[in-house]
């Protein structure tokens, strides 16, 4: 993997009006950029990450958020549009009607698991079959163009390790990964998960070249603050993606 370099603009004062400079990072084909501060509960690290990070990596494109509101519905509609999203992950319990994204043509996967915490297996294995039938050049309706948009409540946490998973199956070490998405959405990613994507073991293929899940952590998802021990696409099955 090629040398990571980065290029970042001046910084200014932050007052709420105010907003950080262009920074762009790129490595191999990965490429970053930076948007809006948004100050919310990311207050909590010291910290203000931009409300949307886009990541593009190998042809992967995603799309970290925090929760919109139901108030901020549109705007963030527009938002995902600007950015060709049809599918929304949605990892934490639910802040805003789904039913008016649905009705806008997007696709909402419900895979809420606990704040801090790590994916379980299903939940990974879903998330990583959704990305292969995005990014799929061979698929009936494939767009190069097409993002993924992830998000938790904080867009701090759970929605970034998603990606930071993805980057991996994709062949970036985990350190690397996780510095990148850190790099371009200050605070992401707390310590344990660090630790856990580490050790994450990335699947196997078979002789044919099929991905094989195996087990990879401990967490067990929660759906609106419940905690379960499989995991269901509420919205849409995959199998029609």
């Amino acid at each position: 993997m090629g040398a990571l370099t980065a290029k970042t603009g001046s910084l200014s004062p932050v007052s709420k009006s105010s907003s950080l400079a262009s920074s762009e990072v790129s490595i191999g084909s990965l490429s970053l950029g930076a948007q809006d501060i948004h100050a919310s509960e990311t207050y909590r690290r010291g910290l203000l990450p931009s409300r949307q990070t886009f990541v593009e990596y190998n042809g992967y494109r995603f799309l970290i958020t925090d929760s919109p509101s139901d108030v901020e519905l549109p705007s963030y509609i527009e938002t995902l549009r600007s950015h060709n999203v049809k599918h929304v992950v949605r990892v934490c319990e639910p802040l805003y009607d789904a039913g008016e994204l649905i009705a806008s043509n997007f696709k909402v996967h419900d895979w809420c698991f606990e704040d801090g915490g790590m994916p379980n297996d299903a939940i990974v294995n879903s998330w990583l079959k959704l990305v292969d039938f995005i990014f799929d050049s061979k698929r009936d309706g494939y767009n190069a163009k097409e993002t993924i948009a992830v998000h938790c409540k904080a867009g701090l946490g759970r929605a970034p390790v998603l990606v930071a998973l993805a980057l991996m199956e994709l062949g970036m070490e985990p350190i690397n990964a996780i510095g990148l998405i850190r790099f371009k959405r200050r605070g992401a990613i707390n310590g344990q998960q660090l630790q856990e994507l580490v050790r994450y073991q990335k699947r196997d293929s078979d002789a044919k070249g099929q991905s094989k899940p195996k087990r990879r952590f401990s967490g067990r998802p929660i759906l609106f603050g419940r905690r379960r021990n499989s995991v269901k696409d509420n919205l849409v099955e995959l199998s029609t993606m």
